[in-house]
């Protein structure tokens, strides 16, 4: 093999040396040069050739995908869950809010000038957001046995208005002032909201669905609540 010509004594042509020679000579110039370059880098620029590694290259495996997918979808699925409570706890507190007492007068008992006079203050109570002396003058009213509906849907709004709620008390006095027919779509409406109040969907959505069924008072608001529920 030509190896043995170099490691047995074999003498080499003349063309032969001259070719191995010159190899030998450029080998040792570039080996020269690599060394005075990072010499040079480590001189002038604090760079260690030793140092200098190539950036690992992360191959993502069909696992480690997948569970990439799933957070995106978690993260996105969370913002949609967030935006649609925080939109559903607004409307249910927006629309309680809105609730207006009955208090034309035509609720007051013609005649009776003491329900007459009771009424008024109640009405000016709430008005001024003096929901507890309102609820004990709509309790007066309701003991004289003249307009206890509509005091009781009064006494109701007062419930939930308040600060603190209580919407527990609220509902029992709806479920009393739905059963005069004359306030019977304001009162459950009201129920409703009292109903979410608590966190009693089914039965929200069953007064809900009766309001949208029946297209009475608010039904539009009840079709855009129900799809949050």
């Amino acid at each position: 093999m030509q190896h043995k010509k170099y490691t047995e004594g074999e003498e080499l042509s003349a063309d032969e040396l001259e070719s191995i020679s010159e190899t030998l000579i450029q080998a040792k110039f570039d080996r020269d040069k690599r060394k005075k370059w990072a010499q040079r880098l480590k001189e002038d620029y604090n760079i260690d050739k030793e140092s200098i590694q190539k950036k690992p290259v992360f191959r993502l495996s069909k696992l480690a995908i997948a569970a990439m997918i799933a957070c995106v979808f978690g993260i996105v699925t969370y913002g949609i869950i967030t935006t649609t409570m925080s939109s559903y706890d607004s409307f249910v507190k927006n629309s309680i809010e809105n609730l207006i007492t009955i208090d034309n007068h035509a609720v007051v008992t013609r005649g009776d000038s003491v329900v007459d006079a009771q009424v008024l203050q109640a009405i000016e109570a709430y008005k001024t957001q003096q929901y507890d002396k309102s609820i004990e003058r709509w309790k007066t009213i309701i003991t004289s046995g003249k307009i206890q509906g509509f005091a009781s849907y009064n006494i109701a709004l007062c419930y939930l208005q308040k600060t603190p709620s209580s919407p527990e008390k609220a509902i029992n006095y709806l479920i009393e002032a739905r059963q005069t027919k004359t306030i019977q779509e304001e009162a459950n409406w009201a129920l409703a909201l009292a109903y979410l109040d608590v966190n009693q969907k089914e039965k929200a959505k069953e007064v809900l669905q009766q309001i949208i069924a029946s297209k009475s008072y608010k039904y539009k608001k009840a079709e855009a609540l129900i799809i949050l529920l």
